[in-house]
């Protein structure tokens, strides 16, 4: 199974994997309606709830679903994260990014690195992210990314933050 690196660097940016100490400055977005808003699980509701879930992630990066948090260079803090997951011969990932660093490219230059990294792996044929089909922001990033929008998945997932009903979804995939 491919293994992934444990940091990426980018221009402004380095993607690092997430530490049990660095619940507090993700529970500062991850507890934001706004930033979460269209996500498929809950406003996080404290630290020591974020602190048991970044300790879960560590035991799923040996069975390839990885994470990291951005961060700012030359700042530790992380701003946001990003997470892929692997699967036979395609990978999905997604994204999310603290509000106060929304509209500055981070997203776009984050999950560049990512879809970068999985394409052109070698047993990685197919990247793709679903987004809400109301979270237009989310779909210029993928577009951005060179991913291309292949459809609508119609019922697709429940946002909880939105409604208990299942929610249309586009899909974007790149492919090689």
């Amino acid at each position: 199974m491919l293994q992934a690196p444990d940091s990426f660097t980018t221009q402004r940016l380095i993607l690092r994997r997430p530490r049990v100490s660095d619940a507090a400055a993700i529970f500062d977005y991850a507890s934001d309606l706004q930033v979460v808003y269209y996500m498929d699980y809950a406003v996080r509701q404290s630290v020591s709830e974020l602190e048991g879930y970044l300790k879960s992630k560590a035991d799923q990066w040996d069975a390839g679903t990885f994470s990291w948090v951005l961060t700012v260079k030359p700042d530790d803090r992380p701003i946001g994260t990003v997470g892929c997951s692997l699967e036979g011969h395609a990978a999905d990932f997604g994204y999310l990014l603290n509000r106060k660093h929304w509209g500055q490219g981070y997203a776009t230059e984050a999950a560049k690195e990512i879809v970068e990294w999985a394409i052109n792996s070698p047993d990685i044929y197919r990247v793709w992210a679903t987004c809400d089909t109301e979270n237009l922001a989310s779909a210029k990033v993928l577009e951005k990314c060179g991913l291309v929008r292949e459809g609508t998945l119609r019922c697709y997932c429940i946002r909880p933050n939105i409604s208990p009903q299942p929610r249309d979804a586009f899909m974007y995939a790149r492919v090689r």
